[in-house]
């Protein structure tokens, strides 16, 4: 009896394990994960196309475009206007003692008091300097300083020469003079000469008020 019991209990449980089987996925036999098989053309078709992506991100581009940069412009320059130049002349002074002195030999640079004005009876110290423009020598011991025209205002009128006067040099001379006792403009001559030459010619004015 407990026999039968058992073996219908094995039966039972043997059945629900069977439906369990089929009812439930899990317990079924798994499905083949295995891929079907890959043609090997496509395979090598796919590792060519990878290749030449990778190889196009690498290598730059095989045409490069330069773009010209544009050079700076020259900007002429203004070129200055000449202006014009205007010259003043201005004329030199000329010896303001020329028509007191003569010759070819000597020039007259100087002369103090230039045309004195003085009361009547006045005495005046008048100098003379003169440059040897010749090529001689006026040798102190032959030549003199002398009174030779004009009014007679001086107290003597024969003077020796102080030293020797080369070309270019410069003799002076001084003489004293009164003047007279009317008014007016008065004359005195003087030279510079020997016994046969006249080598400076010079004269003085004093006027009398």
């Amino acid at each position: 009896m407990k026999n039968k019991s058992l073996r219908k209990l094995l039966l039972l449980f043997v059945g629900l394990l069977v439906l369990l089987a089929c009812e439930i996925p899990g317990l079924a036999t798994p499905a083949s994960t295995i891929p079907e098989s890959i043609p090997i053309e496509s395979i090598i078709a796919g590792t060519a196309a990878a290749a030449q992506t990778k190889t196009s991100l690498v290598e730059p581009s095989a045409t490069q475009t330069f773009t010209d940069t544009p050079r700076p412009t020259l900007v002429p320059t203004e070129t200055a206007t000449p202006t014009e130049t205007i010259f003043f002349i201005i004329p030199t002074a000329t010896n303001p003692f020329k028509a007191h002195s003569a010759g070819s030999a000597c020039e007259l640079v100087g002369l103090e008091p230039f045309d004195p004005r003085v009361a009547p009876g006045t005495s005046v110290n008048i100098k003379w300097t003169m440059e040897n423009t010749s090529s001689n020598i006026w040798i102190e011991s032959n030549v003199d300083f002398k009174h030779t025209g004009g009014t007679d205002m001086h107290k003597i009128d024969l003077f020796d020469l102080p030293k020797s006067i080369g070309p270019g040099g410069t003799l002076s001379m001084t003489v004293s003079m009164i003047a007279p006792n009317n008014s007016g403009t008065y004359t005195s001559t003087w030279s510079v000469r020997d016994s046969k030459n006249t080598y400076c010619e010079v004269s003085a004015n004093i006027i009398v008020k």
